[in-house]
């Protein structure tokens, strides 16, 4: 499973890339014609993490907008005393 966010699940979406030329009529112009188009995809911006699943920490791929929400916990990181 990549590219997926293991929390939310988001993934790839995919869409069209629309090229135009023209001036827009609201600018004094004839308005904006398409000249092409052309697919693209719509990556998620994941991030490999270590996370506190459950009492113990394991990688996860996450998305940076469930990590801004704070559906994941990142790991607590214990210093050792000398």
């Amino acid at each position: 499973m990549a590219r997926v966010c293991e929390v939310c699940g988001k993934s790839t979406k995919f869409g069209n890339k629309v090229t135009t030329r023209g001036k827009a009529k609201h600018l004094g112009g004839v308005g904006l014609k398409c000249t092409g188009i052309a697919r693209r995809t719509f990556k998620p911006n994941l991030q490999r993490i270590r996370a506190q699943v459950g009492g113990t920490v394991r990688r996860m791929k996450v998305c940076t907008s469930c990590i801004h929400a704070g559906k994941v916990q990142k790991r607590i990181r214990v210093h050792p005393t000398v």
